[in-house]
């Protein structure tokens, strides 16, 4: 009985020594964290039959069920390209123009609506460009999701340090 006993305990001291906690190796690269950032170029909006103008990206392949997509839509600030996130208004005096869009695993809708006709505003309903980054779901909550370049430069942290490669599509 004593020898069974010292088997065990010699057995189970060495699976426990075998054991790591890396948690604190700063050089640690997260591998298996995966996002993507692609841009949508030429998007144009149309009408949908509820007032609203929409487009729909399918996705391929399709996004785990705990990924976040965050969507920024290309603006000129002051004659300086500018990444904005969406949902956002736009005031134009007395009128209002709503950028939004939601997502599931296989496809984003982008969905815009305003206080007035939008066939009137085709400068915001055609030739759009959007930028999507599809990030794991705690990633999200660990940078300012606002600013664009905050995002950029996380992902490219969390990849390695390895430059974020953007596909274009038209």
């Amino acid at each position: 009985m004593k020898k069974i006993l010292l088997l065990f305990t010699a057995i189970g001291s060495l699976a426990l020594s075998s054991c790591t906690n890396n948690d604190d190796d700063y050089n640690y690269v997260d591998n298996d964290t995966i996002a993507e950032v692609f841009e949508l170029d030429n998007v144009d909006f149309a009408p949908d039959g509820t007032g609203r103008y929409t487009v729909l990206y399918q996705l391929n392949p399709q996004i785990y069920s705990s990924d976040v997509v965050l969507v920024y839509r290309l603006v000129n600030d002051d004659g300086t390209d500018a990444w904005q996130l969406i949902p956002r208004t736009i005031y134009l005096g007395d009128d209002e123009i709503d950028y939004d869009f939601n997502f599931t695993q296989q496809d984003i809708l982008f969905i815009m609506d305003a206080n007035f006709d939008l066939a009137e505003a085709p400068a915001y309903t055609q030739n759009q460009v959007f930028r999507v980054a599809i990030v794991p779901g705690y990633f999200s909550s660990t940078v300012d999701v606002n600013d664009y370049d905050a995002v950029m430069s996380a992902i490219q942290d969390n990849n390695g340090g390895q430059p974020i490669s953007i596909e274009s599509i038209q």
